[in-house]
């Protein structure tokens, strides 16, 4: 959501699209009052599988048990509209392709809640450690190489 509050303030005519889970757009609710009062028109797709998906196949690759990653979510499009979003919940496929067509034609901010599939796969972005590399402006931990922080070992 920060990435596309600052791509849409540095491309004002270009149509920015944010993608995110339910998990992420909850810590974010201050980012929808922004798009709202600096009147950025941009795109907001929630994709809803009530859960922490990235942080439930962490815990399991640990051989935990998935803890504290069930969400009981809002309605997202309801509180899209409380904050002065265009807002629209879509929970079956075949309503999906007129409601992308109306939230696309939004002059204004507006959110799409899509109702996904809990057990659908999460897949987490993969990075390489090269261009992250001097990105933080701090150290990463007290004496702690990024070749250390990258190999799980502290």
């Amino acid at each position: 959501m920060p990435s596309s509050i600052g791509l849409q303030k540095a491309e004002p005519g270009r149509q920015v699209i944010c993608m995110a889970g339910d998990g992420g757009i909850s810590v974010l609710f201050g980012d929808l009052m922004t798009v709202v009062s600096q009147e950025l028109p941009i795109k907001i797709a929630v994709y809803d599988n009530g859960k922490l998906g990235f942080v439930e196949i962490e815990q399991k690759a640990e051989g935990m048990l998935d803890t504290f990653t069930k969400l009981k979510n809002p309605n997202f499009a309801g509180v899209a509209r409380a904050l002065g979003l265009w807002g629209q919940t879509v929970s079956n496929a075949s309503e999906l392709e007129t409601a992308v067509k109306d939230w696309l034609a939004q002059p204004g901010p507006a959110l799409l809640h899509v109702h996904v599939n809990p057990m659908q796969l999460v897949m987490p972005p993969f990075m390489q450690v090269e261009p992250a590399i001097g990105m933080a402006p701090i150290p990463l931990a007290p004496s702690c190489t990024v070749a250390e922080a990258t190999s799980g070992k502290w």
